[in-house]
């Protein structure tokens, strides 16, 4: 083979190597244009995203019913037909948990009782307080159908200088509701809560206690 012969060849396979990096980047021009013409939708929103979007534009009960009280007319013909003075409260938490042995969750022998109060007037809306009463609960982080209460709550009222011990022990068609409507005064509370809880199924709940300041 000639040298000249040899120079051909390679000048052929150099302009077929050519044509073929030229058509390989045209069509990933081309293929890079399609992809950006037509990108991928955009995944739908999560259902939480969605719910949390609702509730941002829907009134709170409290918002709903401040607005009904609100109005002079309305609060006059509740309280002339029921006797009762109309107003909404909030409740009142305890400093800390009580901590609490002998019940628990899954097995556990140790859980603590929330306690809060509420003051009033406190109405239509249950639960239903008049003015100078505090209405103690509590809770204690067990699931069980409350039997017997033995909570208790020791208050003094800083304001009229008068105190004394409640039992929760109300209940409601034969349930504890680990609850007490207290007739404290109005005025500055200082309140203590512990004692214990007797369930159903035999467990019992004992709470070493917790302490609070409340506006009756």
């Amino acid at each position: 083979m000639s040298r000249r012969s040899g120079r051909s060849t390679t000048r052929r396979v150099l302009a077929r190597l050519s044509a073929a990096v030229v058509a390989t980047a045209a069509g990933a021009v081309v293929f890079s244009g399609v992809a950006t013409a037509a990108p991928a939708p955009p995944a739908p929103p999560s259902l939480q995203g969605m719910l949390e979007q609702f509730t941002k534009n829907v009134p709170q009960a409290s918002d709903l019913l401040g607005g009904l009280l609100g109005n002079p007319e309305l609060t006059d013909l509740i309280e002339g037909a029921t006797g009762q003075e109309v107003g909404a409260t909030k409740a009142q938490d305890f400093m800390f948990p009580a901590p609490t042995f002998g019940c628990g969750v899954a097995g556990n022998p140790m859980t603590v009782t929330v306690a809060n109060a509420q003051a009033g007037p406190n109405f239509p809306i249950p639960p239903w307080i008049e003015r100078g009463n505090l209405r103690f609960q509590a809770i204690p982080a067990h699931v069980d159908i409350p039997k017997q209460s033995d909570l208790r709550v020791a208050w003094f009222n800083t304001t009229t200088m008068k105190g004394g011990l409640a039992p929760l022990d109300d209940n409601l068609l034969n349930v504890p509701t680990l609850s007490k409507t207290v007739t404290t005064g109005e005025g500055t509370v200082i309140a203590a809560m512990f004692g214990q809880v007797r369930y159903e199924s035999g467990t019992t709940c004992t709470a070493l206690g917790t302490v609070g300041q409340f506006t009756a």
